[in-house]
């Protein structure tokens, strides 16, 4: 199994910069523009359920948040993904979302407002 960790999501979990995306990991363009990313509120975050696709979720919350982590390619047996999205509310809010086959199975929220 392959788990590639993006920069911010080695910055948000701790990791140190002496670990390194492997050279297989997915192309710069599966990754969402660093100026476009969606913000998410608690309502937003209340109407996504466990079993939307990750195409309803982008529509709710109206666009893609930030790529922390992926397991295996896109197309694959256990193609897993995690989304953050920065929240609106207390200082930190946020939310994470992880979509296994494009399903959300995990959601997770702090101090949305």
């Amino acid at each position: 199994m392959r788990l590639f960790l993006y920069s911010s999501a080695r910055k948000v979990l701790g990791y140190h910069s002496s670990l390194s995306t492997p050279a297989t990991s997915a192309p710069e363009a599966t990754t969402p523009a660093a100026t476009e990313k969606a913000t998410i509120t608690k309502s937003e975050f209340e109407q996504i359920e466990n079993g939307m696709s990750f195409e309803e979720v982008k529509k709710i919350v109206g666009g893609e948040g930030e790529l922390l982590a992926e397991v295996r390619k896109a197309g694959e047996e256990g193609h897993t993904i995690v989304y953050m999205y920065e929240g609106e509310g207390t200082i930190g809010a946020n939310a994470n979302f992880s979509f296994r086959g494009g399903i959300l199975q995990v959601k997770s929220q702090i101090g949305l407002q």
